[in-house]
Order: C-alpha cells, then sequence, then structure tokens
C-alpha cells in the first residue's frame, strides 16, 4: 500500500505528527468545550479531524459524527445533510434508522432510499420553511440526547452557511450547544474572513461561544523523518537530500507534499535519487498546464501579471512598492485592485503574520508552474 495518503485518512500509522494539535483537540473535547478550526486549504484540517475522532472513538469511547457541508446552499440542505449524518452513524441498521425517522421526523414526510453506489441508505425530508428547518434540528438534537454515549460532531467548510440567503443554523446551533450536555461539536473551514466573520462579529449568534485554533504547516524535522520513515518501511531508500528538496519545493504543505511523496512512491524504483524528483515535479506540472493555461484568459492582463510576479517572488508583503511596480511595469492602484481580486478569488492567499501581511499564490502547483 502507497502510505502517502492524498484524498482518505489512512489511519494513525500513515498520520504525519500534529502530536500538539490533537492532544488541545482532545483536552478541549473532554473538558466540555465545543471549538473552531481553520486554515488554509489543504493543509490537513479533515485528516486531523478523522485522526482526532479516531482517538475519541477508541481511548474515550464517544460516537463520531462529521460531515462536509460545502455543496450545501441553504438551510434545508442542510438540515437534510445534518440530520443523514447523526441518524446514520447513530444507528447501523435500516429497521432501527426507519423507527427513529418516523418517531423524530414524521411530520416531514421523510424519504428513506439506498444508494446503488455505496448501499448506504439515505435520507430526504420536506422542509421549507425557516420554522421547519428550526424545529427538525431541535427533533435532532432531542435525538442526540438520548444516546448514552459522548457524541462529538464535526462539520467542515462551517463558512458556506454565511452564503446561504438566510440562515438561522447558526442561532439555532447556540442554543442546542448550552442545552445538551453530551454533545461537543468542532467547526471547521478554509475561507478564513467568512468563518471568522461568524464567531468573532457581535453580531452573530455563534460569537464567543467557542475556542479557536489555526493550523499550521508539520515542523521540517517531523516532516522528514515521517517520509523516511515510510519509504523505509516500504523497503524503498531515499536520500536526505531528496527529502529536503521536496520539502523546500512542497514548503512543508500538507496536501502537495502527500501527493509528490506518492508519486515518488509509486515509482517502480528501490532508490530514490534526486533525477526523480526533477522528472516527476516537471510531469506534474506539464500535466496540469492545459489547466493553468486557461488563467491567461479567465484574469485581465494586469490580474495575470500580478499572479505571476508574486509567483516569481515566492511571496510579497505588498504590491504597493515601487522596486514591485517598477520591476513588473504596474501602476501601484492597478497593482492593488488586481490583488485585491485574486485574494477574492482565493489564486493568491492572505497570510497574516506578527509584522503584518504576506502573499502567496494559493495553488502551489500553480506558483511553480509561473515561476517557469
Amino acid at each position: 500500500m502507497n502510505p502517502f495518503f492524498i484524498q482518505q485518512y489512512g489511519g494513525p500509522k500513515f498520520f504525519c505528527d500534529r502530536e500538539k494539535e490533537v492532544a488541545r483537540l482532545i483536552e478541549s473535547v473532554t473538558n466540555n468545550r465545543s471549538l473552531m478550526l481553520h486554515s488554509m486549504r489543504r493543509l490537513g484540517k479533515t485528516g486531523l479531524i478523522h485522526h482526532l475522532q479516531y482517538y475519541l472513538k477508541k481511548k474515550h469511547k464517544y460516537t463520531c459524527v462529521y460531515l462536509d457541508i460545502l455543496d450545501t446552499d441553504s438551510d434545508e440542505s442542510f438540515v437534510n445533510q445534518f440530520i443523514n449524518a447523526c441518524i446514520l452513524t447513530l444507528f447501523d441498521d435500516q429497521a432501527t434508522i426507519l423507527t427513529k425517522i418516523t418517531n423524530y421526523f414524521g411530520k416531514y414526510k421523510p424519504k428513506l432510499s439506498i444508494d446503488t453506489l455505496t448501499g448506504n441508505p439515505s435520507i430526504e425530508l420536506d422542509i421549507k420553511t425557516n420554522k421547519e428547518v428550526e424545529l427538525s434540528l431541535d427533533a435532532t438534537f432531542k435525538l442526540l440526547r438520548s444516546s448514552k454515549k459522548p457524541i462529538h460532531i464535526a462539520i467542515d467548510e462551517f463558512q458556506q452557511i454565511g452564503q446561504y440567503p438566510s440562515t438561522k443554523i447558526d442561532a439555532t446551533i447556540r442554543k442546542h450547544l448550552s442545552q445538551t450536555k453530551n454533545v461537543k461539536m468542532l467547526f471547521s473551514g478554509s475561507q478564513r474572513h467568512l468563518l471568522l466573520s461568524l464567531f468573532n462579529n457581535p453580531k452573530k449568534p455563534m460569537f464567543g461561544s467557542v475556542e479557536q485554533m489555526e493550523l499550521y504547516e508539520i515542523p521540517y524535522p517531523k516532516y522528514s523523518k515521517f517520509i523516511h520513515k515510510m519509504f523505509h518501511n516500504g523497503k524503498k531508500n531515499i536520500d536526505e537530500r531528496v527529502i529536503h528538496n521536496i520539502l523546500k519545493w512542497t514548503r512543508s504543505h500538507t496536501f502537495y507534499t502527500q501527493y509528490v511523496c506518492n508519486r515518488l512512491y509509486a515509482l517502480n524504483k528501490s532508490s530514490i535519487k534526486e533525477i526523480d524528483l526533477y522528472r516527476m515535479q516537471k510531469q506534474v506540472l506539464n500535466e496540469m498546464q492545459m489547466t493553468f493555461l486557461s488563467y491567461r484568459n479567465i484574469l485581465s492582463k494586469n490580474q495575470y501579471t500580478v499572479l505571476k510576479a508574486i509567483a516569481t517572488e515566492s511571496s510579497v508583503k505588498t504590491v504597493r512598492s515601487k522596486d514591485f511596480t517598477s520591476s513588473y511595469n504596474l501602476a501601484s492602484s492597478t497593482a492593488q485592485q488586481s490583488l485585491e481580486y485574486l485574494v477574492d478569488k482565493e489564486l493568491v492567499y492572505e497570510k497574516l503574520t506578527e509584522e503584518g501581511k504576506e502573499y502567496f499564490v494559493y495553488d502551489l502547483f500553480l506558483s511553480r508552474w509561473l515561476e517557469k
């Protein structure tokens, strides 16, 4: 088995570090505190959540519910997904599921179907009004309170509720967090400004209701040791210089590091050399070139120039400086307007540091391609 998982959680054996983060999360959950976790995309939030819930189930006997709500667009679609995740986790046989649905949600004309691909049951409720949204969530938390085991619910991409036309999800959840002693929740997301506005705005229902935690890159020594161990366990040799170049090229960003290592591990070789890394990097960027070329047509000339300039510089603190604008033949105001657009479209990431702000191209592969 390739030990470098990209999409799924492979279990603790294939999980790198995050010991301090897991310890803090477990301490929060077991001491009756809910938490909000945020970071840039593809840094390993979802894997960390599954890793946390693995230990909550194994060592602390929690029932763990996970749902990703990125594809929801309304309170009604959220409720359907939330209820599905809760019921299908709490109960594993269709007879019990049907009984619970009838008892708790009968008034919403539930439809139970079976996914032909997975064989898993799926529930759809006929919910149309704000009052029905609130009442159906009330019924769900009533069902959760009836459980004899503690429950941990993780809602990934929670900032999505801020995109709904009108929402009462945050207010209803806030109400039940204070009433449901056996349930603790984790809210996570990657669109920082949207997520933080839900929890840091005094006018929002969730203000001050949870702890907050930001996820950062895995430290170089930890990741280097992990990569060496995974290759060694697979009876493959990888030179320390290659590992150094991998982490330098990927900036220790979890997804890109896992992806590069996955591709190198898949090579039918017992020893990985620098030339193998170089060839693989070139191949990956070539495979994505058609997608990257499309940005020339999507973006204006100035926006594309700023995007390429940031990639060339690796990162910038400002695009208004004389050095930056003269080097890339840009007007200060034009560069700033282009930057704001790129940040809004998540092509450029705005990182907050103690010294101020730092900007870099969000997609690392796109950044490496633009450098060339």
